[in-house]
Order: structure tokens, then C-alpha cells, then sequence
């Protein structure tokens, strides 16, 4: 175990020094965001942003970008994998009050960078994180659900997570 050549001594990390290697693994953040936006009347609404393609008579440009929103119905609506060609936006909206032009109040969700779980689904350190299985999830208040993972996300088989 002390050879760098050696491509089976890598496999789970780097060896740093004879006998010692640093294992690969990972680590989520969760945020949880009790939003009242103007109200308790909230609802989620995504925006899929398009390539809509012109015709050459209409425009010298060759396309541009369409906005289609939808507001979430259930919770299943709401969890979303982050995908680089397929962009959206993320709105949480008062959907009863109105600015100043005529939309919905609300604030604009942006997610920073995002990781997603390369394990197994069915393995247990999966199991237990299953929050990992999206990047993003909406559900209504209910006091006892605050933690992601569930209570203890080290002790859980994953009965407790989002993922329930």
C-alpha cells in the first residue's frame, strides 16, 4: 500500500503517505426556508425557459428564449433535479397578491453550486441521505419535519427523510 502506481490502492482515495490514503466521500448542505411570502398563501412556481426558434421573415435573430411557468399542485411537482440544458427558475409567489404591474409577489429561489449523490439508491448511506436524490424540495410547514435527513441522519435507515 505504499506504491502510487499501484491503480487498486487508489480506488477509494489518494495515498498521502506510506499506509495512508484520504478516502473520497462527500458532503451536502441543506437550507430549510419557512417562507411567508406576503401572507401563509404561497405556492412554488417554476419557470422552464425554451430556445424558441424565428422564422427567417419575422426577425434577423434565429431564436430567443420563452418563458412557460407552472405553479407546483403537489409536492411531487416540486422535487427537482438540477439539469445544465434543461434551465429553469424557481419563484416562490403569493399568488393572491399582486405588484404594482400585475405579478404574483414573491422571491426568486437561485440555487448556487449543486452536487448530486453518485451512490447506489438502494445503499444505505443513500437511503439515509435521500435528500440527495434532489436538488430542490417544497413541502408545506409541518413542525415536525425540520431536518432533511430526518432526526439523526447517521442512525436513520432513511424511514424519517424527505425522500418518505
Amino acid at each position: 500500500m505504499n506504491q502510487a502506481s499501484s491503480s487498486q490502492e487508489n480506488l477509494y482515495g489518494t495515498l498521502l503517505s506510506e499506509n495512508v490514503i484520504g478516502v473520497i466521500r462527500d458532503h451536502y448542505v441543506t437550507f430549510h426556508l419557512d417562507m411567508d411570502v406576503d401572507g401563509s398563501d404561497n405556492s412554488f412556481m417554476k419557470v422552464n425557459l425554451q430556445r424558441q426558434s424565428n422564422s427567417p421573415t419575422e426577425s434577423p435573430r434565429k431564436s430567443y428564449l420563452k418563458a412557460t411557468k407552472t405553479v407546483a399542485k403537489t409536492e411531487k411537482d416540486v422535487q427537482i433535479k438540477l439539469k445544465l440544458y434543461d434551465p429553469s427558475e424557481f419563484h416562490m409567489i403569493n399568488p393572491s397578491k399582486r405588484t404594482r404591474v400585475g405579478n404574483p409577489v414573491g422571491y426568486k429561489l437561485v440555487p448556487g453550486g449543486t452536487a448530486a449523490s453518485l451512490l447506489d439508491l438502494d445503499d444505505p448511506p443513500q437511503k439515509k441521505g435521500a435528500f440527495t436524490n434532489n436538488q430542490i424540495w417544497v413541502t408545506p410547514y409541518n413542525r415536525s419535519e425540520q431536518w432533511a435527513g430526518g432526526l439523526f441522519v447517521d442512525q436513520s435507515t432513511g424511514e424519517d427523510t424527505l425522500a418518505v
